[in-house]
């Protein structure tokens, strides 16, 4: 069988929420080699989809292609994109599956259709289909939207591929023998938790507009290891250390995954936390990819639905307001307003009723 190409780009949380149409792919073309592509930021750290897809199964290889905003990366993108285009014709790929962000705009849409036409694949799935959002904000706020993997999954099911009904995916990355052993060995080196419950707490965002104020969250696990006698794990990269720290000084106990476990390995250690609660970000979705209920404190900036964990069970906090669906990076002119009207109460309140569940 002839080999196929999925397109993907982003980071951390926009790979998690590929996985369910990776998996149709990989159904799909069961005998196929499955090649990735997706982007590198040149000059960030983002986590990039070759680390957290590794020994996934669910694709063979990956081709990453540099995006460089400095001025002399703008001067050689003609340059990468024909090396690019070279590879690519080169491979004889039979078949794309484009994974492109709903949000991608017409006109870039169909600049990757020719360029992947003129690469040479003759079949290309996942072009059609992608969603209408409304351009205004209606009087009564915006509904609830689909959610991304959704959207990917609606795209290859119009081209004929058999994918889960919207709601119905599973977003679980199952865990491979080195994330186990990663987990392992770091678990090896805690302090003792006394057999109590862990919850996993995820108070960084690479977002300024999704940051909810660490105060906050050190009141909610102050709150939930006195109500609960719960264990708070806290995960993220190596920027969220010094978050971690004052939130495992602020309740007197807990562990420290930030900047100590890769993604694999974190996701792994999350399934066996009681809920999630934390911020609009990529720990959210290594949360539902672990299979456990979250709490998300969201900001307005995006459409209700689109971004929140995936699956049934979880509580999430966002507020109705005027300039809702803003997509702005650092809210300035409202002051976070959004953010900031979701209270330590409520989210105290939300995780009360997951950790409640669990003991019923």
């Amino acid at each position: 069988m002839e080999p196929v190409l999925v397109y993907r780009i982003g980071s951390l949380g926009d790979t998690l929420v590929s996985v369910p149409a990776l998996r149709a792919t990989r159904a799909a073309f069961p005998g196929a080699r499955i090649t990735l592509l997706c982007d590198r930021q040149v000059g960030q750290s983002y986590v990039l989809a070759s680390d957290l897809l590794k020994d996934s199964g669910l694709v063979d290889d990956v081709i990453l292609y540099p995006i460089d905003h400095s001025w002399r990366g703008r001067l050689l993108r003609p340059v990468a994109m024909a090396g690019l285009f070279i590879n690519l014709r080169r491979r004889r790929f039979g078949a794309l599956v484009y994974l492109a962000p709903s949000n991608r705009p017409p006109e870039s849409i169909a600049r990757d259709r020719r360029f992947f036409g003129a690469a040479g694949i003759p079949r290309l799935i996942g072009f059609r289909g992608f969603p209408v959002w409304p351009e205004a904000r209606p009087a009564e706020g915006f509904g609830a939207v689909a959610h991304e993997i959704d959207n990917l999954l609606a795209r290859l099911g119009a081209e004929g591929l058999e994918v889960p009904a919207r709601g119905d995916a599973d977003p679980r990355l199952p865990a491979s023998e080195r994330a186990r052993a990663s987990f392992d060995a770091w678990r090896a080196g805690l302090a003792d938790d006394g057999g109590r419950r862990w919850i996993s707490i995820g108070p960084g965002a690479k977002q300024p507009a999704n940051l909810w104020p660490i105060e906050r969250y050190e009141e909610v696990v102050r709150a939930l290891v006195s109500r609960y006698d719960v264990w708070p794990v806290v995960f993220g990269g190596p920027h969220d250390l010094e978050d971690a720290r004052r939130i495992v000084a602020a309740c007197g106990r807990g562990h420290i995954g930030a900047g100590a476990l890769a993604p694999p390995a974190a996701i792994h250690a999350m399934a066996r936390c009681a809920l999630h609660v934390g911020n609009d970000t990529g720990t959210m979705h290594m949360a539902a990819a672990a299979g456990i209920r979250c709490v998300g404190i969201y900001s307005s900036r995006n459409l209700p639905g689109l971004w929140w964990p995936y699956g049934r069970g979880h509580r999430v906090l966002r507020t109705p307001i005027e300039c809702e669906n803003c997509e702005l990076q650092a809210c300035v002119d409202r002051g976070m307003a959004c953010i900031l009207a979701i209270t330590p109460a409520r989210a105290i309140a939300a995780c009360g009723e997951i950790l409640g569940d669990a003991l019923s």
